[in-house]
């Protein structure tokens, strides 16, 4: 695995962060076991051992470059025990990659997602129980993809919410497709993979700040996956407002956040392919987020690079053979932080840190690291 150029220039493709400033950051890691048995996980527990995984090491290295206070893993495999949560953490983010200084991040949370839960209904039609379109949300097996938080700061556990078992037919104005019988109604959850407040202390803060973390599970999206991805979208939206009256969480709390709360929103909200937009208008309306709009931190533009420039955009995050790329995951800061910068991390050829990133490379990761950096006033 080729290390960064050693002749390249850090500050062309990396921006360093103030220390008066929170740098939260997102990246789909598609970090998932290879098979789709129900021990699946297992599988890649035992791959990460060895602290050599590949993919893994592309991770680490995108994010040890640049150095988030706050990361919002997506796409990555969740297993009861933690294993892969703490490996990440232990054998690569701590670990310098190709000379890079590792990270330490003390704290971190992950929970179950419905990624691969089986609902025991036929919800695809297909005539048949089972596989990846009659779980709750899209997957081979339980647990394929599900989120991590790593933090430098303590995550307040106590007071984490999440909404695993919100049906969507409790939704107000539901877009559920026509075709499902109330029982599967009655099972049917709103969330394909996770939704999450994690509150997180972080110092010159008088109160937390509120990491509301999102991810969708679906690879393969169909009519009933994009209303659903919609749907999603617009709870996370009513929630920051503190509109979500109807919303309860995994505890019976109901209700979202309160007047003067400070949040951000991470993760990937948005669907891979299927979708009519990758702009997430119900989230980017929203009168309390605001879009940084990050761009490529680099020297080389966008449109001078290689393949044809209709088919990407400065904002995009995910690389799609073939296919227009993607804006699917997103730092959407609530509107009581300053923002002072942000950024996608897209270095162009011969910059610093392009091998993790090169569409030409079998080793690359196809996502890209987006990032903002939120102004902590004393």
């Amino acid at each position: 695995m080729a290390a960064p150029a050693p002749n390249a220039d850090e500050a062309a493709s990396v921006v360093e962060k103030s220390e008066q400033d929170l740098r939260v950051a997102t990246l789909h890691a598609d970090l998932v076991a290879e098979d789709s048995s129900p021990n699946a996980a297992q599988g890649l527990v035992s791959a990460l051992q060895t602290g050599n995984h590949v993919r893994a090491r592309m991770i680490a290295r995108t994010v040890q470059m640049n150095n988030p206070d706050v990361l919002v893993l997506t796409g990555v495999t969740y297993d009861d025990a933690g294993q892969i949560a703490e490996q990440l953490r232990s054998l690569y983010f701590a670990a310098g990659q190709d000379g890079l200084e590792g990270l330490n991040y003390p704290h971190m949370f992950t929970a179950p997602t419905n990624s691969g839960q089986q609902s025991g209904a036929d919800l695809d039609g297909d005539g048949m129980i089972g596989g990846p379109g009659d779980a709750i949300g899209y997957g081979d097996y339980p647990g394929q993809y599900g989120m991590i938080v790593f933090s430098k700061h303590p995550i307040d556990e106590e007071n984490v919410r999440t909404f695993q078992d919100f049906l969507w037919r409790d939704l107000p104005g539901a877009s559920i497709p026509q075709g499902y019988a109330p029982l599967e109604q009655s099972i049917l959850r709103l969330q394909e993979s996770s939704l999450w407040d994690v509150p997180i202390e972080v110092p010159g803060e008088s109160d937390h700040v509120h990491v509301v973390a999102t991810a969708l599970a679906a690879e393969e999206p169909t009519q009933t996956q994009a209303a659903r991805a919609e749907d999603i979208r617009r709870v996370i939206a009513d929630y920051v407002d503190g509109s979500s009256w109807y919303l309860s969480d995994d505890d019976g709390q109901a209700g979202g956040l309160r007047a003067g709360d400070r949040a951000v929103v991470a993760g990937a909200p948005t669907l891979s392919a299927g979708e009519d937009s990758d702009e997430p208008r119900s989230l980017l309306d929203s009168p309390r987020l605001q879009d940084p709009q990050p761009g490529p931190v680099t020297e080389e533009p966008i449109t001078d690079r290689p393949g044809d420039p209709e088919q990407t955009h400065e904002t995009a995050t995910r690389f799609m053979p073939g296919e227009r790329d993607r804006r699917s995951s997103l730092v959407l800061p609530g509107t009581g932080f300053s923002v002072s910068g942000s950024g996608v991390f897209w270095p162009g050829e011969d910059e610093y840190g392009h091998a993790v990133v090169d569409p030409e490379s079998t080793f690359s990761l196809d996502d890209r690291l987006v990032w903002a950096d939120l102004t902590i006033e004393p």
